[in-house]
């Protein structure tokens, strides 16, 4: 493939991990989207337009370059090991999940009560980890693939349901700001896997909308849980009165 193809594949790849649509290139250099689509197609840029899209995704040419050059393998999945380590140290697991979460340097020191030298060193190990990368100017460029995911029942998910689960479902569901729907009743399996379809659709939007407001500012934004589950399950106080 020549190099200049590489540089186009580059910059697709990072607009996409980043959750950047051709839409939403498009208003940000006021070009129409069908502009940016042949743009993308063809591969014709002009400089003056590379250092747009650059300046758009925080980067300079030299990492773009370098993206062009070796490619990145962005990480599905931690290690057990890795993931005790972040449920380990509080400090840990919240830098983490501003990385996750594409959160600013600066961002992270104006929310929370963390140090500029903790947070580099907590930065620096997960790019150890290859969680992110530490780039000059204390810039943060998250590794996570779009399809990530814990280890099943490893110690995130059993830090989850020890430690935030209850603490979340326990919590006042009354307001503007929070929602609680619960059903019961006897379904079909095919009811079933029809309500599967539908709790995972909701969570692949909640993902897209997540990545549109990344752009927000965070003054505009709340840390915001939501929890899709459903499971053959019956009140114990009804079981322990079957025959």
């Amino acid at each position: 493939m020549k190099q200049s193809g590489q540089l186009v594949d580059a910059l697709k790849s990072e607009l996409k991990r980043r959750g950047f649509t051709y839409k939403r290139v498009a208003a940000s250099l006021e070009l129409s989207e069908s502009t940016v689509k042949q743009m993308f197609a063809n591969g014709n840029f002009t400089l003056k337009r590379l250092d747009e899209l650059c300046e758009l995704l925080e980067l300079d040419f030299a990492e773009l370059a370098n993206l062009a050059r070796q490619g990145r393998e962005e990480l599905e999945q931690l290690s057990v090991e890795q993931e005790e380590r972040l449920v380990g140290d509080p400090q840990m697991l919240l830098v983490a999940y501003c990385v996750v979460n594409h959160w600013r340097f600066d961002q992270i020191l104006e929310k929370y009560d963390i140090t500029e030298a903790q947070c580099i060193r907590r930065l620096a190990e997960l790019d150890r980890m290859r969680i992110a990368e530490l780039l000059p100017g204390n810039r943060i460029r998250p590794l996570i693939s779009p399809n990530f995911h814990w280890q099943p029942d490893g110690p995130i998910e059993r830090y989850f349901r020890q430690q935030v689960q209850g603490e979340f479902l326990n919590g006042d569901f009354n307001g503007e700001s929070a929602e609680l729907v619960a059903r019961s009743g006897d379904i079909s399996p095919h009811t079933f896997g029809l309500l599967v379809q539908r709790l995972q659709s909701a969570g692949a939007l909640f993902d897209d909308l997540a990545r549109d407001d990344r752009k927000l500012e965070s003054s505009r934004k709340h840390g915001t849980t939501m929890l899709l589950a459903i499971r053959h399950w019956q009140f114990a106080a009804f079981t322990n009165q079957k025959r």
